[in-house]
């Protein structure tokens, strides 16, 4: 049985007012993915031993929209292809605080990337909380059903244990010693001989080189 095959697809969507004028450090990044693991857990509803475990890839997105809103997009698919995905529309204020009000819930994330979130949608009850920082995130999903939610669903909870990181730039290679000898960027006022370990491709392990750097 697969946790998530039980649960439909939750998409929660808070429209907000528009971004105050004063930047706020928050989000660290714009569309541009956190991605990572999440570990789902179902419970009985009324209380007692975790029924199931499964595991998935996940990932989370904050994405830039009209009128300086900013959705925050949080997604993952199980190892057996079941998924689910939540969304929320943010906007910031002077405080650099990030918050949605509807009806029925709130979002919100202060400058510092901590996130507290309360709504409902289906049924359920729906609690975010955790942390999104500049180069990576741990957040805690929870699903309680309510008297109205789906029959086959009505007796399950459902929490979602989220740790995502923020991809890193791959890092520019190395120009080798004949580039660099050559000042083949533009960029080389001298060159200096060294002494460098390489190994001998006719065998016999390694051997001392002396080559050109550029130094500027």
């Amino acid at each position: 049985m697969s946790g998530l095959g039980m649960m439909l697809t939750a998409a929660i969507l808070l429209t907000a007012a528009p971004l105050a004028a004063q930047e706020t450090r928050f989000p660290a990044t714009l569309d541009e993915a956190y991605t990572g693991r999440f570990t789902i857990e179902l419970f009985p509803a009324e209380g007692g031993g975790r029924i199931h475990r499964d595991w998935g890839d996940a990932e989370i997105l904050f994405v830039s929209g009209e009128d300086g809103t900013v959705e925050f997009i949080t997604r993952g698919e199980d190892d057996e292809g079941s998924g689910f995905e939540v969304s929320v529309t943010l906007t910031g204020d002077d405080d650099g605080i990030w918050r949605s009000l509807a009806g029925d819930g709130i979002a919100r994330i202060d400058a510092a990337g901590r996130v507290l979130s309360a709504s409902h949608s289906d049924g359920f009850d729906l609690f975010w909380s955790g942390e999104i920082g500049m180069e990576k995130g741990s957040l805690t999903f929870r699903r309680i059903p309510t008297a109205s939610a789906p029959a086959e669903e009505r007796d399950i909870t459902a929490i979602f244990s989220i740790e995502v990181q923020r991809p890193r730039p791959e890092p520019k290679p190395e120009p080798d010693a004949e580039t660099e000898a050559s000042g083949g960027d533009g960029g080389c006022e001298r060159i200096e001989w060294r002494l460098v370990n390489r190994w001998d491709p006719w065998g016999g392990g390694l051997s001392l080189e002396r080559e050109p750097f550029c130094v500027n």
